[in-house]
């Protein structure tokens, strides 16, 4: 290892035990000796960022990828960074361009449906959501494509992803109360009634709370109270 490959050592040493004072230091050091290290740019812009730094962490990691376009990581990074600033069009992009590199990058995959989503495009959304979900995105995810399946009239398609979600995590009120509603148009109050029953368990203010509770009764009065299997 050479000196700048000793001081990149030191420097991502002390970015990743808090010593952030002496990482910037390092990082600049590094970049004054070769200005064309784009993994010094990379780790810097992320260091950056995580001091809240953002107009400056795009800089940094948007001429690390000029430099190394082929890193798929540092693109992630970027378009990430891209998103925080809200600046999804650009963010997108890069999104796009990890993929070509890395198809099954997930995160790559998850972050374009995020950024397609915050540009108003829920199709392109839904279709990114789709493809993490075959690399194996997790329930945050999952929620989140069946909300855009739903905004697309795919009503069946948002009750598969979203009973997926809630497999994976069973705790979150928000999913337990899109499926309800999703049920409740489709005609399937058993089933409605029962996942807002898991609503009001999780979260018993919940804002659809009194929808929930004409729903459960209705299906009592009508159908006796026994429960619909989800």
């Amino acid at each position: 290892m050479g000196a700048v490959g000793t001081l990149l050592a030191r420097a991502f040493d002390h970015h990743q035990t808090g010593g952030f004072d002496e990482a910037e230091a390092l990082y600049r050091h590094v970049l004054e000796s070769d200005p064309a290290s784009w993994k010094a740019l990379h780790r810097y812009g992320l260091l950056i960022a995580q001091l809240g730094r953002l107009e400056e962490a795009d800089v940094l990691l948007a001429r690390s990828v000029v430099l190394e376009p082929a890193d798929a990581e540092a693109a992630v990074n970027h378009a990430k960074i891209l998103r925080a600033l809200r600046r999804p069009d650009r963010a997108a992009g890069r999104f796009r361009q990890a993929l070509l590199l890395s198809p099954a990058l997930l995160a790559a995959q998850e972050g374009l449906g995020h950024a397609e989503r915050e540009r108003g495009d829920i199709p392109a959304a839904a279709g990114a959501y789709g493809r993490a979900a075959l690399l194996g995105a997790g329930a945050a995810l999952l929620h989140q494509w069946g909300i855009a399946l739903d905004g697309l009239g795919r009503s069946g398609d948002a009750v598969a992803a979203l009973r997926r979600s809630a497999r994976l995590d069973p705790t979150v009120p928000s999913v337990a109360a899109r499926l309800a509603a999703i049920l409740c148009r489709l005609g399937r109050q058993g089933e409605a009634a029962w996942w807002y029953r898991r609503m009001l368990i999780l979260q018993p203010d919940h804002a659809d709370a009194c929808v929930a509770m004409k729903v459960i009764a209705g299906r009592a009065l009508n159908h006796g109270d026994g429960p619909t299997p989800a």
